[in-house]
């Protein structure tokens, strides 16, 4: 299995039925493939707005780690300046997820950087 980005997008905006929208929640775990694939997290807006999660990361001398609790020693990686950036992406998002064995996948088309409309992939 390779590596993947994350997205982010409310369940709201998805063409589903209503009984599908409640047996998926709101907050699914949605991946796409057609960005860097480096575990990274996008979010589709509820205004339809393509954005990227960025941040920097410091080491923070008293932070305690999973692997510092079982070694007894501090210090670990924190993320800092943790902000949103809007990307003018132009085409398709192809994302996708599985919620009690059912597949979903979905594309998002784009044109500048904001949503034109989404479309389920291999309806049941």
């Amino acid at each position: 299995m390779g590596m993947y980005d994350n997205l982010k997008i409310s369940t709201s905006k998805l063409p589903l039925s209503d009984s599908e929208k409640v047996s998926i929640g709101e907050n699914a775990d949605w991946q796409t493939k057609d960005f860097e694939c480096i575990l990274s997290t996008a979010e589709i807006t509820d205004d339809g707005k393509l954005r990227f999660l960025t941040f920097k990361y410091d080491w923070d001398e008293n932070a305690e780690s999973a692997l510092g609790k079982l070694t007894g020693k501090k210090g670990a990686l924190i993320t800092k300046d943790e902000h949103w950036i809007d990307i003018a992406h132009h085409g398709y998002v192809n994302f996708y997820t599985s919620i009690n064995n059912i597949w979903y996948e979905f594309n998002a088309k784009f044109t500048d950087g904001h949503l034109v409309n989404i479309e389920r992939v291999g309806c049941p």
